[in-house]
Order: structure tokens, then C-alpha cells, then sequence
């Protein structure tokens, strides 16, 4: 059975010391993000991961600012969780 994971934002040069999360997701959306051509440049791709995916000491969400939202679309990828779904809970 797969579960929930994270994707993130894996710098081809290095970055900071915790995973800059695009969103929360299922394990077959996030294999279809993250293989998608369209995730990948010279300096970054999309990873995923189902390892400690609470942990907020390894984990910080950042914003989405729509640069994959044909992507999500095209595949109809679920978001389970992302920056604004964390921003709204803490209020």
C-alpha cells in the first residue's frame, strides 16, 4: 500500500540544509511529477519522498508560485498538503 510523501525542490548545486516542499501527495502522483521532463532544469528538479515527512526540522514548506501547475493539471495530481494549507492551520 502506498502512503502520502513529499515533493521537493532538489538543487543541482548544493542547498540548504532542510527540503524546500512544494507539496504533500500520493506516491503515484508524486511519480508522476517527478517524471515528468517538465520538473527538471540545469540547476533543480522535483524529488519525492516518504521519509520523515512530519518532521519540521527537515521539512519546510515554501510557496507555490505556479511555475508547475500545467504539470499538476495534465496529470491530475491531487494536492494534499502545500505552504498555504500550513499557513491556514496555524492562524
Amino acid at each position: 500500500m502506498q502512503g502520502d510523501v513529499v515533493v521537493f525542490i532538489a538543487s543541482r548545486h548544493g542547498g540548504p540544509a532542510y527540503r524546500r516542499v512544494l507539496w504533500r501527495t500520493s506516491e503515484a502522483d508524486a511519480r508522476k511529477i517527478c517524471s515528468d521532463p517538465r520538473t527538471s532544469g540545469r540547476n533543480h528538479m522535483l524529488c519525492w519522498t516518504a521519509q520523515h515527512i512530519d518532521d519540521p526540522e527537515v521539512n519546510r514548506y515554501v510557496r507555490d508560485t505556479g511555475t508547475y501547475a500545467q504539470v499538476l493539471a495534465d496529470h491530475h495530481v491531487t494536492v494534499l498538503r502545500s505552504l498555504a494549507d500550513t499557513q491556514r492551520r496555524a492562524r
